[in-house]
């Protein structure tokens, strides 16, 4: 990571590249039927070549939030943000990536935090929620988003992973890029290009949106599902980095943030400045993350 970050920038292309050289076409092409793309990603199954494969992200700048009216109090007032280089997942953490985890890493308790581990050990959890539940097949798929776990799960999963969560400037700057655009396309909504309210009721295959890429080449980072970062949620938190008063008590640290809106979210939901929240032990069928290092 110690490159020039035109190097990194060449280095995350040839990464990306690299890690669908071998997925069909059609999965490629933003004009072919949403209905094919879904076929072609199913059939790839756990050959899916594109889960595990990390994008280089350069240091650097980029604007994070919104100025009203645009958004909500939580993600403004717009500010200029800054990063250090990192890695970031081409797409989030996968069903069939998450299974050596179900095997043995629930019982590993070096992975976990200790609410976590506190967490797992009161309530007996060795595996996600809806985890070879029949009435929640369409879900799982194994190249299918990892549903049903918990922050403190994807907390573990990335340790496991010899990885981390993102921050939550992270994970904006990777998928909205430099610019300030609204979703990782650009500024205007585009059904067509992202799995969200009004499509399937259920997570899709990843990567069934190519003309949903970001600016950085994230695949699905409007929709399929929210997905955990690292942070606890303040909803003042732009304020107090701008040196703004609060205006309001920050809630407790258990609540975590997610981004990027779901299957089952609205458009508004699904804008890269958008900042979601629940409690570190929710466990949902929308809620998914992808990891970073």
């Amino acid at each position: 990571m110690q490159q020039p970050a035109g190097a990194l920038r060449e280095r995350g292309a040839l990464w990306y590249f690299r890690g669908v050289r071998s997925v069909p076409p059609v999965l490629e092409d933003p004009a072919a039927p949403l209905e094919e793309r879904i076929v072609a990603a199913r059939a790839l199954g756990e050959l899916d070549p594109r889960p595990g494969t990390f994008l280089a992200i350069p240091a650097g700048q980029f604007w994070r939030g919104s100025d009203p009216p645009e958004g909500e109090p939580p993600e403004q007032p717009r500010l200029r943000a800054r990063t250090a280089a990192f890695e970031i997942g081409l797409v989030p953490v996968t069903v069939g990536e998450f299974a050596e985890f179900v095997q043995r890493g629930y019982q590993e308790r070096a992975l976990w935090c200790d609410a976590g581990w506190e967490w797992r050990e009161r309530n007996r959890v060795d595996r996600p929620r809806f985890w070879d539940d029949e009435a929640w097949r369409a879900y799982l798929g194994p190249n299918q988003p990892l549903v049903g776990a918990s922050w403190y799960e994807a907390d573990a999963y990335a340790r496991f992973a010899g990885a981390r969560l993102p921050t939550e400037a992270e994970w904006e700057r990777a998928a909205r890029g430099e610019d300030a655009r609204r979703y990782p396309w650009g500024e205007e909504w585009d059904p067509a290009r992202a799995a969200a309210r009004g499509g399937p009721r259920h997570t899709l295959p990843v990567g069934c949106f190519p003309s949903g890429r970001s600016p950085h080449g994230l695949l699905d980072a409007a929709g399929n599902v929210w997905e955990w970062v690292t942070d606890s949620f303040d909803p003042e938190l732009h304020r107090k980095l701008l040196g703004l008063g609060a205006r309001q008590a920050a809630p407790a640290p258990a609540l975590r943030v997610a981004r990027g809106g779901a299957w089952n979210a609205h458009p508004p939901q699904l804008r890269c400045a958008n900042r979601n929240a629940w409690p570190a032990d929710a466990r949902y069928s929308n809620i998914g993350f992808r990891l970073a290092r």
